[in-house]
């Protein structure tokens, strides 16, 4: 077994017998893996907090080819993204961006562009005034990364320009021009504003997208366009979305 060096996002954590947890992290070099680390929880409270979900670690780890758990022996907590901690939307928000990575990625599958997306929404949700802009941020790029960005600029049918205000079609995967829009009757109507926010999210830097302004009303249309287009495609329930509405219901976020 050779021991090899990575950097990751802890996705998931599990109790093992009285010492020892196993760890699901979303790697940029390795993509998710599944491992064991042994003798590290109570009475051991130096590696208190060192293992909590979405910390940024850096660890040390053999693959076991043999088993479906590979063996940490050394992890280290590099951010815990505190702020995000302390505030009851923001932390469920970092779960809600957990829970969407560990839906769609598999053991090993290496993809550098959808963990960077992870550590910056992370990072923006540790400092930025708006959690809900920061989400539909991470949900594009986190599309992209997938290879499934909307198509914004031509129509998904026929390929023609398309300028202004459109129909978004979910099943299309993008913007209807108005000969096509009666080709799928569920499209939804999109402002320019929405329209534009998400081609700027798309192709701007990744660390230069909290920049972007958003107005409410774009805000408000664009988070059910992609509601919508997340539960198309993704096709699996996201139990932190349950608790995210009963938030808002009682007025956070």
């Amino acid at each position: 077994m050779a021991a090899e060096n990575a950097e990751g996002v802890i996705l998931r954590k599990y109790l093992l017998r009285e010492t020892s947890y196993i760890l699901v992290v979303f790697t940029k070099e390795f993509g998710k893996i599944k491992a064991v680390i042994k003798g590290v929880r109570n009475p051991y409270p130096q590696f208190g907090g060192v293992f909590e979900i979405f910390n940024k670690c850096q660890l040390f780890f053999y693959r076991k080819r043999k088993s479906p758990l590979d063996l940490i022996t050394q992890c280290e907590a590099v951010d815990s993204f505190l702020p995000v901690r302390k505030d009851i939307e923001r932390l469920t928000y970092a779960n809600y961006f957990i829970e969407l990575v560990d839906i769609v990625t598999s053991d090993y599958d290496v993809n550098e562009e959808l963990y960077r997306t992870l550590v910056e929404g992370l990072r923006m949700l540790a400092v930025e005034s708006s959690a809900r802009r920061v989400s539909r941020i991470f949900e594009l790029r986190l599309l992209g990364a997938l290879g499934l960005s909307p198509q914004l600029k031509e129509c998904v049918e026929c390929g023609l320009p398309i300028e202004g205000a459109g129909s978004f079609s979910v099943k299309g995967g993008g913007l209807l021009c108005p000969k096509c829009r009666h080709k799928d009757r569920s499209a939804l109507t999109v402002s320019c504003g929405t329209i534009n926010f998400m081609h700027k999210i798309k192709t701007c830097d990744l660390e230069k997208t909290s920049r972007i302004k958003v107005s409410k009303e774009v805000g408000r249309e664009l988070e059910e366009v992609l509601k919508r287009f997340m539960q198309y495609h993704i096709a699996r329930p996201v139990k932190s979305l349950t608790f995210l509405k009963e938030l808002q219901k009682i007025g956070v976020g």
